[in-house]
């Protein structure tokens, strides 16, 4: 059943067929943005609606119901790292202008900040294992997709995602420390 292929203006066939694709697949995304969450109800609230925003977005190129599934759940995981990501970054400069309040100029503050976390964050990074270690340098700091990784390491891409889940997860567990 073709839903998606479309490459008109939006029509009330397509409002009507996004509506159905968020009243069968909401609720899904909502729960395993909680799981991801770990239990945050107003992230998980934000994730959902930011996945079915950009499904809109990208609505024409999508085939069928399978794959808005799969875009759906990779689109909420994407999000959710990324939050971590942020986050994480947010922690460590708060954490760093706490412990270091100096009278520093601000451009002369601005590039001591930036330098002492990056530091922090490569310390992290280098504590990982080794292969943890190497998929998220390559995923994070060389800016390679998931396929290229899996396919350099000799590993599956699910194994990838797991490394770099594992690996966010870690530093946001080790920030919150």
């Amino acid at each position: 059943m073709k839903l998606f292929g479309r490459k008109t203006v939006p029509s009330p066939s397509k409002e009507r067929d996004f509506e159905d694709i968020y009243n069968i697949y909401a609720r899904k995304i909502y729960g395993f943005a909680i799981r991801l969450s770990g239990g945050d109800t107003y992230l998980a609230e934000e994730i959902l609606q930011t996945t079915f925003m950009r499904l809109w977005e990208r609505w024409d190129s999508l085939e069928d119901k399978q794959a808005a599934l799969g875009y759906l759940f990779s689109t909420a995981k994407n999000i959710f790292l990324n939050y971590c990501e942020h986050e994480m970054v947010k922690y460590v400069y708060q954490e760093y202008v706490l412990q270091h309040g100096s009278e520093l100029s601000t451009e002369q503050e601005s590039s001591q900040d930036a330098r002492s976390i990056e530091a922090y964050l490569k310390q992290m990074v280098e504590n990982m294992p080794p292969m943890r270690k190497k998929v998220f340098i390559m995923s994070r700091y060389e800016h390679k997709p998931n396929k290229e990784i899996a396919a350099a390491l000799g590993i599956s891409e699910k194994t990838v995602e797991v490394h770099i889940t594992l690996a966010l997860r870690e530093l946001r567990e080790r920030l919150n420390d």
